[in-house]
């Protein structure tokens, strides 16, 4: 966080507490943002509106609120996912984001991370922009350790959705791990008392919270869906589940 700094966050629960949080601790500093990037809600209009932006570039609107304001504030700029997020496109700016704070279901030991199936193997829903996002200086994934009794640092990833280098921390309740390979984030918290630990302390944690690693799912050989990359890479394949 520093002035002028840029960010993106989701809608998800976690996210819009993060924007919150960081709304107080930029007006304690005062620190103001250059532009934040959207899906609006009502908590990136308060930031426009009180001065801690100087402009909302946004993608979609996901409140009454953040419909409001694109409508009648031309700080509050409509941008294209199309050209935003567009691997060729001129218009790409997800790589001059400081920050993105975005989920996954799984992480794995290496940061790679799954947004497309649970840990049962079965298909959730597309992308959308979550591997756009990932081009930010910073990409943080903020995650429970555990959902419904399951782990979501696992061994492997049941299905490859971004990979581990673009993947520079990762946030649980349990503590923060940063990828080794940003040594530079991991010399600007040293002296902090945050609290970091690997990411294989964390999931040892967990397993044992839980009783053990989870089973693998059980997939057939044939295909249903193939995750592939920005510029058309394949990444993945996903599986059918047994029935």
């Amino acid at each position: 966080m520093r002035d002028g700094f840029s960010f993106q966050a989701g809608a998800g629960g976690i996210a819009l507490a993060f924007v919150q949080f960081l709304k107080q601790m930029m007006q304690e500093a005062g620190v103001r943002a250059r532009f934040v990037r959207g899906g609006s809600t009502q908590y990136l209009v308060d930031l426009l509106k009180e001065g801690l932006t100087d402009y909302i570039l946004d993608g979609q609107t996901f409140d009454l609120a953040g419909v409001t304001s694109i409508a009648s504030d031309p700080r509050h700029v409509a941008t294209s996912p199309f050209t935003s997020y567009n691997y060729h496109g001129k218009g790409n700016f997800a790589s001059m984001v400081d920050a993105s704070v975005l989920g996954a279901t799984e992480v794995d030991l290496g940061f790679n991370a799954n947004v497309n199936t649970h840990s049962d193997g079965v298909l959730l829903h597309g992308i959308g922009g979550w591997q756009n996002c990932l081009f930010a200086a910073c990409s943080i994934l903020a995650v429970p350790s555990f959902r419904d009794r399951i782990p979501v640092i696992v061994d492997e990833v049941t299905t490859m959705t971004g990979p581990g280098e673009l993947i520079d921390v990762v946030v649980t309740e349990r503590g923060i791990a940063i990828n080794p390979g940003r040594q530079d984030l991991l010399d600007q918290v040293s002296d902090s008392d945050l609290p970091i630990r690997t990411i294989a302390e964390i999931k040892d944690e967990v397993e044992q919270i839980m009783g053990g690693k989870p089973e693998p799912a059980r997939l057939t050989d044939n295909p249903v869906a193939i995750v592939k990359w920005v510029d058309g890479t394949v990444l993945d394949t996903v599986w059918q589940v047994e029935e």
